[in-house]
């Protein structure tokens, strides 16, 4: 579930960057361009970020399912 709320989060970040990006084609003074700049680098960090903690979220469930398979006896 916390993976599936992170593979949201970062498609809707992925959304809204490509808003800043589009924009940018009203923009008309340096000072715009600038915090535009700005929330662009903020979002990707925050994507970047994102999708980073997913990884490791699957990672430790690859890693609790091999505990978990390893642990058990037959017999």
């Amino acid at each position: 579930m916390k993976i599936t709320l992170a593979q949201g989060l970062a498609v809707g970040l992925e959304f809204k960057l490509c808003s800043e990006i589009l924009k940018t084609v009203i923009v008309r003074e340096w000072k715009e361009i600038l915090t535009v700049a700005g929330i662009i680098g903020l979002r990707a960090a925050l994507t970047f970020l994102i999708h980073w903690e997913i990884k490791e979220g699957v990672r430790e469930e690859h890693g609790k399912k091999k505990e978990n398979s390893s642990g058990k006896e037959y017999g």
